[in-house]
């Protein structure tokens, strides 16, 4: 899968031809969506499962 990278697009949320959107990731603002709502979450589930089990 080929990431949406275009600079010269102002746009954050990229629409798609079927309909759905994706983001532009030569945008920064893109990158901070990807880091709060996936990779931050999966770090502090993690942390807190593996204190569970310790």
């Amino acid at each position: 899968m080929a990431l949406y990278r275009n600079p010269r697009d102002k746009r954050i949320f990229v629409p798609r031809p079927n309909g759905s959107v994706v983001l532009n990731f030569g945008h920064p603002i893109a990158w901070a969506i990807l880091m709060c709502m996936t990779v931050i979450p999966f770090v502090i589930v993690t942390v807190v499962t593996v204190a569970v089990f310790l």
